[in-house]
């Protein structure tokens, strides 16, 4: 089974239905319920996405998303090493780096994120966007 790691930008596309990039972050997650892909997040992903989703929407939408969140996903840790590692390596965003680091540290197949452009080339994970994780991957 593939494994994800999925970047806040698919789960608020999808919270909010943002068009045009929603279709296929609800179908990542659709195929996350279905079991036809293990689907990984930090604490530090769901704490973004809520503190997104409260502000757009309202605290009880938020609070939904945490429950449902602890059922749908994995969770993946962040240890000192991944700190130490996403601080010593070069990307423009920390956030991204510390992702970059779980995702090797957990073994996953792939990060999924609308903001590729922000992660190295050949960074030893796959990368996708929601829509080219849905068509090419799993056709």
């Amino acid at each position: 089974m593939i494994k994800a790691y999925i970047d806040c930008n698919i789960l608020i596309d999808w919270l909010l239905d943002r068009e045009p990039y929603s279709y296929y972050a609800a179908k990542v997650i659709e195929y996350t319920e279905e079991k036809k892909i293990k689907s990984y997040i930090s604490a530090l992903t769901l704490a973004n996405t809520y503190y997104i989703i409260t502000k757009e929407i309202n605290k009880k939408v938020g609070n939904e998303f945490l429950k449902d969140a602890l059922k749908l996903f994995s969770f993946t840790g962040m240890s000192e090493e991944v700190i130490i590692r996403a601080i010593e390596r070069p990307y423009k965003d920390f956030e991204d780096a510390l992702h970059y680091n779980v995702a090797i540290e957990y073994g996953l197949d792939y990060i999924i994120t609308r903001n590729k452009k922000d992660f190295p080339n050949n960074i030893g994970i796959a990368l996708a966007d929601a829509e080219e994780f849905i068509k090419k991957v799993l056709k």
